[in-house]
């Protein structure tokens, strides 16, 4: 990346004002309407009886999930800035890492949460490139991660969750997952293989309009040398220390798991008795889910899909409760101190 492109990633662009407000308001627009509706038809009674009885020593020791969520998350982009800049604090990489929570939640398909984190690691210091590698770093982990515990949680859960609108999309997340993961992977080992599919696409195209294979031509043409260019910076790091990688798909692990625990935390908090990896299960499936869902902070796709996914093991009545405890831990308490980091950001250069 250049240096004006680098310019080009300043706080008005990032931190847009008008952005952040509409998100706002469309996410707890969106949220609040998504838990009325199935607060209402999921036996609302029910569920607000089940509140009189709650246990909030659970709710207290889901408090403690956040803090693995937030210094895991940010941990495991500081294990490879640390490589880029020396003596970077860790706190750079947590509040990064709010940053990008919370403008996640407030834009369309997450858009604006990566670029939030990369502002606040450039004004530590982390040039865009290294900003970029380290997502990218990540992104490997994730990658990889998905398709396997998304995979396994399908296998298990074919027969306990009747098919439907949540499954269809769950799968989608699972076939986008898996695909990304096919070309990331020939791109950085095989990049002929690679090269070779871009070729035949842009002939394939040009059967049909010149034009328009031409410009898939000149696209893929720019994309091998952006490949080239990252291919020798990204791989070099991982060739030098591996062990990096492998330590953060185990933070990756860690943070999912985590993510994932806390939803069987919040069925004990209720007094219910349910399967451990069922539980595990349906949350893994919750997240392919919403990994690519298109409303801010996937609100509205986020209250429906786990409430749906979660009913035939809590029962109608609880499922709507433990969603909201849930999306709270994970998205509304991290997203508010997210918002802080902004708004510090935001005043420091006003």
């Amino acid at each position: 990346m250049t240096e004006n492109q680098q310019e080009e990633l300043n706080q008005n662009k990032v931190f847009n004002k008008n952005v952040i407000k509409k998100g706002i308001v469309l996410f707890i627009l969106i949220t609040l309407l998504a838990f009325i509706a199935l607060f209402l038809y999921n036996d609302g009674a029910q569920n607000l009886e089940a509140w009189k009885s709650v246990n909030v020593q659970y709710l207290l020791i889901g408090l403690v999930f956040i803090v693995i969520d937030l210094y895991v998350g940010g941990l495991r982009n500081h294990i490879f800035l640390r490589e880029f800049v020396p003596g970077i604090s860790q706190m750079v990489s947590i509040k990064a890492n709010l940053a990008n929570i919370f403008m996640g939640a407030v834009t369309p398909s997450q858009s604006g949460g990566g670029p939030a984190q990369w502002y606040i690691f450039y004004r530590n210091g982390v040039s865009i490139a290294d900003c970029i590698g380290a997502s990218f770093y990540n992104w490997i982990s994730t990658i990889i991660f998905f398709p396997i515990t998304g995979a396994m949680a399908i296998y298990l859960l074919q027969d306990k969750v009747p098919e439907g609108f949540v499954m269809h999309m769950t799968k989608f997340g699972f076939s986008v997952f898996t695909s990304l993961f096919v070309v990331i992977f020939l791109g950085l080992f095989a990049p002929k293989v690679f090269d070779g599919l871009i070729r035949g696409v842009s002939y394939l195209v040009g059967i049909i309009s010149k034009k328009a294979g031409a410009k898939v031509s000149a696209t893929g043409a720019s994309g091998r040398m952006k490949l080239e260019e990252y291919r020798s910076k990204y791989l070099g790091l991982i060739r030098r220390k591996p062990h990096l990688m492998i330590f953060s798909f185990l933070l990756t692990i860690l943070l999912y798991f985590s993510k994932y625990a806390l939803a069987y935390l919040f069925c004990m908090a209720f007094g219910l008795e349910v399967d451990f990896w069922s539980i595990i299960s349906v949350m893994a499936v919750s997240y392919l889910l919403l990994y690519f869902a298109p409303s801010p902070g996937g609100s509205g796709i986020a209250e429906v899909g786990i409430t749906a996914l979660l009913a035939p093991f809590v029962g109608a009545g609880l499922a709507p409760s433990i969603t909201l405890l849930h999306r709270s831990f994970l998205v509304f308490i991290p997203a508010l101190l997210g918002s802080i980091v902004v708004l510090r950001q935001i005043s420091k250069e006003a």
